[in-house]
């Protein structure tokens, strides 16, 4: 008997065995000598750009439209309002590293929140959250890459074209934010660069410039999407002064989609794009956008119940921190309740944010929520927290104290509110001080109202 001939055979047949079952996520073309990337799933990372959509009147999701075209699963670990660091502490990179692994293509947006956040340093020329925000991506492609994830990061869009910041700072500090984005954009090179292959870069600057300077980037047919500063829901790239509409999260799927077959590409040939009827089904150029009609609500309004699906709301952020300590807010807060059945309250709460009912003519107040979240608030005690002696109790509408009626704080064009206790601490250990939580940017008021979906019915009793 040849039993080294048999035992050959059977290491050759054991080799084809295991090649035939196991899956290839990357391999070689022969005819081009470039690499090819086989993927199973798609996964979102980072802020409201790519995910957190209570309402439905955002999607679907660029990175949503990427894993329908290219026949993979989806799973959504993106979450409005986050920052770098935020991420992070919540541990998404880590959630997705310990369930997926190779095979899985990441598409992340992060840093717009932290830029955000940074915005009266940036008009100073002060450009270091640049440093920070490269700190914990870092962190964060570390993981992923360990986990054999593949990661195609998206920079950020030149933010002095973004609405939320050219209607709150003068124009002659918006070369700032050119300045500071064009940097951000060159040092997210570099940061891909130390990962080779598995981390790319989809340069949504670039795709946002040309939507936003090239009017036949958004035609379809003899339709054009309309560009900021115009916001609408429906035929605008914008909805509001942060996110893409549906259409708009269609033509970037696309430029998207584009930066994958480059950077990615299958071993079967390009992946198709969204056709011209796919982006004109996701938005409506018959309809004649109307303004919603004024709501007014009789009787208690923290009693007032709206068809989410047919109510319009802004959004408004909202963070709480005791001797800096973030406080999260639940979600659902003022959702689905035992009053408001498969419907909402006046306000409810997502993650990071409280969705307000956008066309209501009552005076909606910051009392109005803790009353409907059942907690106490008032200058001297949030929740079961009191202002004990030496201490205090501060509030920011938009980054300026408030100083008025605390029994009726009014929310009216307010887009983002800190509540911040500060009482003694004892027993502190060395002379470490606990770190402080990054709060919201200074914002002035008179900013328009987010929009949300379509119309609520015309008056509202208990």
């Amino acid at each position: 008997m040849n039993v080294g001939h048999r035992s050959k055979s059977a290491i050759v047949f054991l080799l084809l065995a295991i090649s035939l079952v196991s899956p290839v996520v990357s391999s070689q073309d022969e005819q081009t000598g470039k690499q090819t990337f086989q993927f199973h799933t798609i996964a979102s990372l980072g802020d409201s750009t790519l995910g957190s959509d209570p309402t439905g009147y955002r999607g679907p999701f660029a990175s949503i439209h990427a894993a329908n075209l290219m026949e993979l699963d989806y799973y959504e670990g993106a979450v409005g309002g986050d920052r770098s660091w935020t991420l992070i502490n919540a541990g998404r990179h880590t959630s997705i590293a310990e369930n997926y692994s190779a095979g899985t293509l990441v598409t992340m947006m992060v840093g717009a929140w932290d830029f955000i956040d940074s915005d009266i340093n940036i008009v100073d020329g002060d450009y270091s959250f640049i440093d920070n925000l490269e700190e914990n991506i870092t962190i964060i492609l570390d993981t992923l890459v360990a986990s054999e994830i593949d990661v195609l990061v998206w920079n950020l869009p030149n933010m002095s074209f973004l609405p939320f910041l050219t209607q709150i700072f003068p124009t002659e500090v918006h070369p700032h934010f050119t300045e500071a984005s064009l940097l951000w954009a060159n040092r997210l090179d570099e940061i891909a660069d130390r990962y080779g292959e598995s981390v790319q870069i989809f340069d949504l600057m670039s795709a946002s410039d040309d939507l936003l300077q090239n009017k036949s980037a958004r035609e379809l047919g003899s339709n054009e999407v309309i560009s900021p500063p115009e916001m609408c829901e429906k035929n605008c790239i914008m909805v509001d002064s942060l996110h893409p509409t549906s259409v708009g999260q269609g033509l970037l799927a696309n430029y998207m989609m584009v930066a994958i077959n480059e950077k990615f590409p299958s071993p079967n040939g390009d992946y198709p794009l969204l056709s011209e009827e796919d982006l004109l089904a996701l938005a409506d150029f018959s309809l004649s956008e109307q303004p919603n009609e004024v709501i007014s609500i009789d009787g208690d309004i923290t009693k007032a119940c709206f068809d989410w699906s047919e109510s319009s709301y802004r959004q408004m952020y909202l963070s709480i921190s005791n001797n800096g300590e973030d406080i999260p807010v639940p979600s659902y807060i003022g959702f689905n309740t035992e009053l408001c059945r498969q419907s909402t309250h006046v306000m409810y709460s997502g993650e990071s944010s409280v969705n307000i009912i956008s066309n209501i003519e009552n005076n909606l107040t910051l009392n109005h929520f803790f009353e409907i979240w059942g907690k106490n608030f008032s200058s001297q005690q949030i929740m079961d927290l009191a202002v004990s002696e030496g201490g205090s109790l501060t509030l920011f509408l938009d980054g300026v104290e408030y100083n008025g009626d605390w029994g009726s704080i009014p929310l009216e064009g307010v887009i983002s509110i800190e509540i911040k206790l500060s009482n003694p601490v004892e027993d502190i250990v060395g002379e470490e001080e606990p770190s402080r939580t990054p709060g919201f940017s200074v914002i002035l008021s008179g900013f328009a109202l987010l929009l949300a979906s379509s119309r609520a019915p015309r008056r509202f009793g208990q």
